[in-house]
């Protein structure tokens, strides 16, 4: 038994062949973009006096610490962009008292 198909039922038969040609195309084509600048370096520098010391940490809560020869600890919460922070806290040591 021989069955005829109608030139409706060949019409959609194309139509969803070449959908899916189409759609294998775009799924298995390259894409490539173009390379973004590459920036090295950062666009914010902040400055730390030599004097303040050898950094000793940070954290998100108490910030940057740096503790100087004389044992002065530093924090710094809020670095400014070309210059010097202020110190957040400045916990400074002081001579033994007697009564110790």
């Amino acid at each position: 038994m021989t069955r005829k198909f109608s030139a409706t039922s060949k019409r959609i038969a194309l139509l969803c062949a070449g959908t899916l040609l189409a759609a294998a195309f775009l799924a298995t084509r390259k894409t490539s973009a173009d390379p973004q600048g590459l920036s090295y370096g950062s666009t914010c520098v902040s400055y730390i006096p030599q004097a303040w010391g050898e950094f000793k940490g940070g954290s998100s809560q108490s910030g940057l610490a740096f503790q100087d020869s004389k044992g002065t600890i530093r924090f710094v919460t809020n670095a400014t962009c070309d210059g010097t922070p202020t110190p957040a806290l400045e916990i400074r040591r002081t001579a033994a008292s007697a009564n110790n």
